[in-house]
């Protein structure tokens, strides 16, 4: 298996290689106790399936929703979306998407091993910002996640 890394908060883990023989990608991802994932959209598919804890998910048109173990959202392209989870234990899901998404998150992610505790230093959300604006993703402002209820402090 490949290593974990850190996607400034999220950790992922690829399950399946990322070659481009591939429609798809799968990963395995651990949403820890009070992590969020901002609002953002890209034009690649995502599925997600929880096979443990709980986290709630923000679709654009739907607002948010609790998602269980055993429970799956599938979020088409373009679609905004974000995560956080509240409950106290760590969520584990299965991520299904592109093999585009995957690079992305190579690009981003960082051994976890090798990150500090605390906030993602400015250096490190500078590079995410400039990968996700060269995969052509959308990134929320902090009014945009203010107005689903999600603090970028």
């Amino acid at each position: 298996m490949s290593e974990v890394l850190d996607v400034l908060g999220p950790r992922l883990q690829h399950l399946t290689e990322l070659s481009e023989d591939m429609n798809y990608c799968m990963m395995k991802g651990e949403v820890g106790p009070g992590v969020i994932v901002p609002i953002h959209s890209h034009e690649d598919r995502e599925t997600f399936t929880v096979f443990s804890g709980e986290v709630e998910a923000w679709t654009e048109g739907e607002g948010w929703s609790v998602l269980r173990v055993g429970d799956t959202v599938d979020i088409p392209g373009n679609q905004k979306h974000a995560w956080r989870n509240v409950s106290g234990e760590t969520a584990i899901l299965v991520i299904t998407s592109t093999v585009k998404m995957g690079q992305f998150f190579n690009e981003i992610g960082r051994p976890v091993d090798s990150v500090p505790p605390g906030p993602p230093q400015p250096e490190v959300m500078q590079h995410f910002i400039k990968v996700a604006i060269s995969y052509g993703y959308w990134l929320g402002t902090p009014d945009d996640n203010a107005a689903i209820g999600l603090s970028m402090d």
